[in-house]
């Protein structure tokens, strides 16, 4: 691992909680670094306008400064005392480099260092000699097979090509004999060194010509210690949450299923900006009352003359409204910390929690690593820069997922509708025992990321006559699994300016599920919500405008006080409720026949994208052009219903405090019949 202090330059206090949701009664630990040792910190009712909250927050041991992190991947065995003998000991391993690794380190071990130079030319040396002559070029993205061995105080180490005799570098160094106690790879033993990019597979260890212990890494799971296959005395330690259920030296590119051929896999990658857990320690405490209301608040850090706040969700003890509004925390945590490189995405607006990401080297699942991989781990415990009430999204110039959910929130609370709320995480462990009780369940404005359980939840839900209010745009689309606090994607082989999956790794390491889109899993969003996303784009919103059947007489109630005006016009997510990702029906991924078109939005200028597997046709028998916003009802034979808004900007859209318009006429009018 790589140590380095925090930069501050963007943002002068950055932080995370242990766990984004705490009960009622419960506590809520916070992690902060901060470039100001007179920091002060305060509560806020975020999906209250301005309302300030007295709990209090009681500081933990910890004294308040700048924080580090240790970023980068590695491996490290630790050895039984007896298990090497020093006069004559041996490691093999597989590895395959997958950037140029000026110096970086492949190997370290009682005080002497396998590494490569400036030049990315492999050396051996240690504070005992050097090899003499010139060091070699190690191939990058090639299966190569290492092996040292040290007897009578020498060591040698030489590389070869997989399965191949021939040797491509040999070097020698008087190093004094000596039993090894550990032995790291990937990183130094200190942690003033880049850790290395590259795929480690199988490793065996040797002592006076015998095997006594092999490590296989495992081809489904995500463990922080691997048990050898083989021996005893041995243990091989996983730092900082690298990437498994990745191809290894025997993948021929017959299988593609880690479950099915785990030989095939058995390897897992380390990337020099990895980072499981920022380990920073608890700054502040805040005891949850246990008559609190659920909702979502703020920690509010005053520090340098700035004012951040951190969100954070309370949970109810027990069910205390008829509705439950769902915050879609996956998908925060996917896009959280985005790095937005510009000569790829053009910023239309600033946002300090993006330049925050990319100054400290963090990662979103949009992001590549710093080898050109997809990063397909995302977790917690970081800082999360770009989860903000005050968030704007630097590729459309306006709000996005948090500001965007409170704004319907604060819409609700101004009207008089009552929600508990959960998160993710919560539907994720608990399924649909979590929603039993409410008559109906509210998604935010972008519930992209979802795990199986989740949709089984709201499947089962749905069964039970639940109701359904999808409020966004572009829902239950990704595959998506929890461990913990991290979640993981795999992309598989496309999606709307996303990377691509390497071939053969599709497959999620979490669970050996494929990845990919739910909709090619079987599972596609418009079984659920009636509608799956269509397209997207950054440019303006549009409004919607009802359709015949929307003005059936058994409609009414959800159109009461609503004429043939456009709906929409106005809104803070790009100007309109129909944007950003829009959605439509599909016959191929399952819409359910007795799905209704309410609405239609259309007139998108070019710079839309259309999804290419969204299979909507390109024409209405009234002529509506193919890149088009639809809003659905389905209603369903145990009575449950299912609205759907079908945009990313339909939240965004709702009035503020005591004004109405459409957009909050059909929302409140909704909502309020899934409560009778």
């Amino acid at each position: 691992m790589s140590r380095r202090r925090i930069d501050h330059a963007d943002l002068p206090a950055a932080g995370y909680f242990t766990a984004w949701s705490v009960a009622a009664g419960g506590t809520a630990d916070f992690h902060l670094s901060t470039v100001d040792p007179a920091t002060t910190v305060s509560l806020t009712r975020l999906d209250r306008t301005g309302r300030a909250i007295d709990w209090g927050t009681a500081p933990a041991d910890a004294d308040l400064g700048p924080q580090e992190l240790d970023l980068g991947a590695s491996l490290r065995i630790v050895l039984a005392e007896d298990l090497l003998a020093p006069e004559h000991w041996e490691l093999r391993l597989e590895f395959r480099l997958s950037a140029a690794p000026h110096h970086r380190v492949l190997l370290a071990v009682n005080g002497f260092e396998l590494r490569f130079d400036g030049d990315g030319r492999l050396s051996l040396g240690g504070n005992h000699g050097d090899n003499d002559g010139t060091p070699p070029l190690i191939p990058v993205h090639q299966w190569l097979d290492l092996s040292l061995r040290c007897s009578g105080g020498r060591c040698d180490v030489s590389v070869r090509r997989h399965a191949d005799l021939a040797v491509l570098a040999r070097l020698e160094a008087d190093l004094p004999p000596s039993t090894p106690h550990e032995i790291v790879i990937g990183a130094s033993l200190t942690k003033g060194t880049r850790t290395l990019n590259a795929t480690i597979g199988r490793i065996v260890l040797a002592s006076r010509g015998a095997e006594v212990a092999s490590f296989h890494m495992p081809a489904v799971g995500r463990p922080t210690r691997v048990e050898p296959t083989m021996g005893a005395g041995a243990a091989l330690q996983v730092h900082n949450a690298p990437t498994f259920a990745v191809r290894s030296a025997r993948w021929d590119g017959t299988q593609h299923d880690p479950r099915q051929a785990p030989e095939h896999y058995d390897a897992v990658m380390l990337h020099d900006d990895d980072l499981d857990d920022a380990g920073w320690p608890v700054t502040h405490r805040i005891a949850v009352p246990k008559d609190a209301d659920s909702g979502v608040y703020g920690l509010t850090v005053h520090a340098a003359g700035q004012m951040i706040t951190w969100p954070f969700f309370v949970t109810p003890r027990r069910r205390s409204a008829d509705l439950l509004f769902l915050v879609p925390s996956f998908t925060y945590l996917a896009y959280a910390d985005e790095r937005l490189p510009e000569d790829r995405f053009p910023w239309r607006c600033d946002d300090p929690g993006h330049r925050f990401a990319r100054a400290n080297e963090l990662t979103s699942l949009y992001d590549l690593h710093n080898d050109g991989t997809g990063v397909s781990l995302a977790s917690f415990h970081r800082p999360l820069a770009t989860i903000r009430d005050d968030y704007l999204y630097p590729l459309c110039g306006a709000p996005h997922l948090l500001p965007v959910d409170l704004h319907l929130l604060r819409f609700l609370a101004a009207q008089g509708i009552r929600v508990d709320l959960i998160t993710d995480a919560e539907l994720d462990r608990d399924g649909a025992t979590r929603l039993a009780g409410y008559r109906g369940l509210i998604t935010g404005s972008h519930p992209e990321y979802w795990t199986g359980a989740m949709l089984d939840a709201v499947h089962d839900f749905q069964e039970s006559g639940g109701h359904l209010a999808y409020l966004g745009g572009n829902g239950c689309y990704w595959v998506t699994a929890s461990d913990g606090h991290t979640i993981e994607v795999r992309r598989g082989a496309r999606g709307i300016r996303t990377w691509s999956s390497e071939p053969g790794e599709t497959h999620l390491a979490m669970s050996g599920a494929p990845g990919g889109l739910w909709r090619n899993a079987g599972r596609a969003e418009h079984r659920l919500l009636g509608v799956g996303l269509a397209a997207m784009g950054f440019t303006r919103s549009r409004p919607f405008r009802r359709t015949p059947e929307s003005h059936a007489a058994d409609l009414a109630w959800l159109f009461d006080g609503v004429g043939d005006a456009p709906i929409g016009t106005e809104g803070i997510m790009l100007g309109g409720a129909s944007g950003y990702e829009i959605d439509c029906r599909s016959a191929k991924w399952g819409t359910p026949a007795e799905t209704v078109l309410l609405a239609v939005a259309d007139g998108f200028d070019s710079a839309f994208e259309m999804d290419p597997e969204a299979d909507v046709p390109s024409e209405t028998a009234g002529g509506v052009p193919r890149i088009r916003g639809e809003m659905t009802l389905t209603r369903r034979s145990n009575g449950g219903m299912a609205f759907a808004a079908g945009s990313v900007a339909w939240c965004g859209a709702l009035p503020v405090g005591s004004k109405m318009n459409d957009v909050g006429r059909i929302t409140l009018n909704l909502l309020r019949r899934f409560r009778s």
